[in-house]
């Protein structure tokens, strides 16, 4: 349990708490999220980039848990 919450509080060099693939994959629940997972996520090679896109992948999966939740 304990080394769950050192993963989960785990934090980049930026501050931002980290996100692996693995739990993206959990989330691309829908056709669009699978889309940018694997054409884009998972194909980008910039850091930079890459980290817009999952930006962007958890902006949508945000506003779709918000929807479901009215």
């Amino acid at each position: 349990m304990e080394d769950t919450m050192k993963q989960k509080s785990k934090q980049d060099k930026d501050g931002q708490t980290a996100i692996n693939i693995t739990q993206l994959r959990q989330m691309a629940t829908t056709k669009k999220l699978r889309d940018i997972l694997q054409n884009h996520i998972d194909k980008e090679t910039i850091p930079t980039v890459r980290t817009a896109w999952i930006e962007y992948f958890l902006e949508i999966k945000n506003k779709k848990i918000l929807l479901n939740k009215r």
